[in-house]
């Protein structure tokens, strides 16, 4: 049940309760209360994550760390800069991997070389993404140069980046509105990929499974192996990138088993040269949400 609710969520993250029991096939109360219960204990929320583009975030960046032995104490320290969008201590060659959001080149850079200067650093490999093929809360095209929203959008935004299902009635009471006016921002909202609203699961759930970071060099442009793991439902995140790697991935599992079997079947391809495979073992930060530029300087855009 819980994987049927998670995939329908995933689909359309406000699918009514009624939607959703049609589609599993269970009862109203039952799909209530078992996302009430998931909600409760932390196992699931659904949220809604906001286009980069809106944000002004334009390089991003995987960084692969070695320190001088496990370093919890670095983890923690990157997890803590406001530019980490992931960071995780891995199994591998390095001990910690980390995703990075900035504005442009040159701050990516100072904060590669901030991370650089930590005291338990001895590498920083870098990667930068040239594009994500695939992420549950990455956008799929860039924002339309027209588009135009005011301070209730931002308003509406600010409350669904905490409850991607909160009421469209009790949206409205916090953002001056009725409930018919903030379900049509919201639904223009999602319609042009300003917000994306979608299911964010625990890692620290007991049937979390694992979560397995894959690096590969591909022949020629790798058009063919990054659309084939594009398409496998396994497959949480994808980028192309410059650097030690042409494509890296998260690929989730259930067991070991079901792991090796999925890296067996990638790293196997005619069109992979290599493959390096790195296994999440402490996820210190997974973020979402993002401060949202003010009216004044959306005005000004």
């Amino acid at each position: 049940m819980d994987d049927a609710l998670v995939a329908a969520l995933r689909a359309d993250g406000r699918m009514s309760v009624a939607d959703l029991a049609k589609r599993i096939g269970v009862s109203r109360s039952a799909v209530s209360a078992r996302l009430e219960q998931l909600k409760t204990d932390g196992s699931l929320n659904v949220i809604a994550a906001v286009h980069p583009e809106f944000l002004g975030l334009t390089a991003y960046a995987h960084l692969a760390i070695r320190t001088s032995g496990r370093s919890q104490a670095t983890t923690d320290a990157i997890a803590a800069l406001p530019a980490a969008a992931f960071v995780s201590a891995v199994s591998g060659e390095y001990q910690t991997v980390a995703e990075l959001r900035l504005p442009d080149s040159p701050a990516l850079y100072r904060t590669v070389a901030d991370i650089r200067g930590l005291p338990e650093v001895e590498q920083v490999n870098t990667l930068v993404y040239v594009d994500v093929v695939k992420g549950l809360f990455m956008p799929g095209r860039p924002l339309p140069p027209w588009l135009r929203l005011d301070d209730r959008d931002l308003a509406i935004m600010l409350r669904l980046q905490a409850d991607g299902r909160e009421s469209f009635a009790r949206t409205a009471e916090h953002v001056g509105l009725s409930p018919s006016a903030t379900r049509t921002r919201v639904r223009y909202l999602v319609e042009h990929d300003v917000i994306r609203i979608a299911p964010v699961l625990s890692r620290a759930r007991p049937d979390a499974g694992l979560v397995c970071g894959i690096g590969l060099n591909v022949r020629g442009a790798g058009d063919a192996v990054t659309a084939a793991l594009a398409a496998r439902d396994d497959t949480e995140f994808l980028a192309r990138t410059i650097g030690r790697f042409d494509v890296v991935a998260t690929i989730a599992a259930q067991s070991a088993r079901d792991l090796d079997r999925t890296l067996e079947e990638i790293s196997g391809r005619p069109d992979v040269v290599t493959a390096e495979t790195w296994v999440h073992l402490r996820i210190a930060k997974e973020r979402y949400e993002w401060p949202l530029p003010t009216a004044e300087e959306l005005a000004r855009r």
